[in-house]
């Protein structure tokens, strides 16, 4: 019996020790991790507790770390209401791990999963072209739109549209890019005084949350509808004395409580715009149909800054916005060009590394014909190839061009388009003849019928263009783009007798022996005007081109 009495306690514990364990409830199954789809947005919005100082001056920092152990640095935001949040886009899939900071106090942290998608991400520099742009799959991207500059006022949109009715109807249109304007001269005075709808930073440093909106509906809208935007970070507002380009309402200005007397004095601190650099990337750089940060508009126009004062200015922004994005995006400046110089000229922002994408515009009467305009597109394609870079005609148009044609914007595009370069008409009420031309449907349906033809030719390399193909009869201009085994051609009449009907145009094309398939387009209407296909033997083949008028397009395709 003694053993028995020492040993029952134990085989008594044993027995609660057991009966507990099968009374405890089982671990609780862990939460369900977040999904996003790789290249879709990811957010996390927190409060700061116990801050003192203003939303706009609360540093705040996110580090996301990828599946692949790729650690990637974003900056937040205040938001209406209160509060911060910080935005994220992933780019790969799999598990990410983030961690968010506001001064040094940790507010938030946490892990989410992206999976697999069809989104197609980014654009950005082609890797095969150095002239093109590029989807993250390697489809090339030439940008064709608008230079909208204040999209998200709709008394300056053709028919009253709202924002997102308009970039609707770009979509509509065959357009891909849209360019717009961060206005930095903050009153309007027409149509009636008041704010402007535009001017995200009414004091320097301080962000205006509702007008951050508008650009957030903007992207929000683009991305919807496939286009890309140009974000301009500062335009109109540097001119002294003068109404719509003011200085005196240029937040920076002494005359409105700012810290510079003059714009020079502004472009002399590039410290000073980049509270505005970093929180235009902390809001809207995560979205994918963000294409650039254009950091200037037509500073020769604009307060006559030359040259070598803003290009140092635009050198340090954008190393600054080169080494804090994590998405790529491109950087440009709307400058001139180099028919239009203050002091110096752009040759050294074209050959610098941290110009992305070489911009120029065109305007004046010395081409509102558009054989001149033709001619000068085309001249100045040329002048910029060198520079290696994806060029874009930022903006260009004529007020006063035939309503029932529209045959200056018609050129512009297809010209601009053929010799390798992206395009966008300027649009605006007509306020100035020299420029302004409302996108109406008439006008919109050239960009259509572009896009159109470009959607029709095989996918494949990016088309380059070529030497210009001898042409008759006399003062007929023919331009070409192509690749092994493919020619795109568009012909122009001459300026003799243009817009009459013209049927004995013919184009002279090199082409390795093979058989092809040879197709003509009315350019205006995307209507066939012939097929045939034909086989060529020799190096060098006169091409019938079917009657026309002004212009048509063409097609040499191999196949076999």
């Amino acid at each position: 019996m003694a053993p028995f009495t020492k040993g029952w306690p134990v085989a008594l514990w044993v027995v609660l020790l057991v009966g507990c364990a099968a009374h405890r409830p089982p671990p609780a199954a862990p939460a369900p991790l977040q999904e996003v789809e790789r290249f879709a947005r990811f957010e996390v919005g927190f409060t700061v507790p116990g801050i003192t100082s203003a939303p706009d001056d609360v540093p705040v920092h996110a580090r996301f770390v990828a599946p692949s152990g790729r650690e990637m640095d974003v900056g937040g935001f205040p938001v209406a209401g209160g509060g911060f949040r910080v935005r994220f886009t992933p780019q790969e899939v799999g598990e990410y791990h983030y961690r968010v900071q506001a001064g040094a106090k940790e507010v938030a942290s946490g892990r989410f999963l992206s999976r697999p998608s069809s989104r197609r991400g980014f654009v950005r520099r082609s890797t095969v072209s150095a002239h093109h742009l590029a989807w993250e799959d390697g489809t090339p991207f030439l940008p064709l739109g608008e230079n909208r500059f204040n999209v998200y006022d709709p008394t300056w949109n053709q028919g009253q549209q709202s924002a997102t009715e308009y970039i609707a109807g770009m979509a509509a249109r065959g357009m891909n890019t849209l360019r717009v304007f961060i206005f930095t001269d903050c009153e309007r005075e027409e149509p009636e005084p008041g704010p402007q709808p535009g001017c995200l930073e009414p004091r320097p440093g301080v962000f205006d949350p509702e007008v951050a909106a508008r650009y957030d509906a903007i992207l929000d809208a683009a991305e919807r509808h496939g286009l890309q935007v140009i974000l301009t970070l500062f335009a109109v507002g540097f001119t002294p004395g003068e109404t719509w380009k003011s200085w005196e309402d240029n937040p920076y200005s002494t005359a409105r409580g700012g810290p510079a007397a003059m714009p020079d004095d502004f472009f002399d601190r590039p410290q000073l715009a980049e509270r505005r650099l970093r929180y235009v990337l902390a809001r809207f750089g995560a979205s994918p149909a963000l294409l650039a940060v254009d950091l200037l508009n037509e500073p020769e126009w604009d307060g006559n800054v030359g040259e070598a004062t803003w290009m140092p200015w635009a050198v340090k922004l954008a190393q600054t916005w080169h080494a804090e994005d994590p998405y790529g995006h491109l950087v440009t400046v709307g400058s001139v060009g180099l028919h239009w110089n203050v002091d110096g000229d752009e040759r050294p922002w074209y050959a610098s590394r941290q110009d992305d994408l070489l911009q120029w515009h065109l305007y004046g009467k010395e081409f509102y014909e558009v054989h001149a305009l033709a001619a000068e597109l085309t001249r100045k394609v040329a002048e910029t190839w060198g520079y290696d870079k994806p060029i874009l005609l930022g903006e260009f148009g004529y007020g006063g061009e035939d309503r029932r044609t529209y045959d200056h914007t018609h050129v512009g595009i297809w010209v601009t388009t053929f010799c390798g370069a992206g395009v966008l008409a300027h649009s605006a009420p007509p306020f100035t003849e020299d420029s302004d031309v409302p996108m109406t449907p008439e006008r919109g349906r050239h960009f259509r019928v572009l896009a159109d033809y470009l959607a029709r030719l095989p996918p494949g390399a990016p088309l380059l263009p070529q030497e210009a193909p001898p042409a008759s009869p006399a003062g007929t201009r023919a331009w070409s783009m192509g690749r092994p085994g493919l020619q795109a051609l568009w012909v122009m009449g001459a300026k003799q007798g243009y817009g009459e009907p013209v049927s004995d145009a013919r184009v002279r094309v090199r082409l390795a022996p093979g058989e092809y398939r040879i197709t003509w387009w009315n350019d205006v209407t995307g209507e066939v005007l012939s097929r045939e296909q034909r086989l060529v033997s020799e190096p060098e083949v006169s091409l019938t081109v079917p009657p026309f008028v002004r212009h048509a397009a063409g097609v040499v395709e191999a196949v076999r």
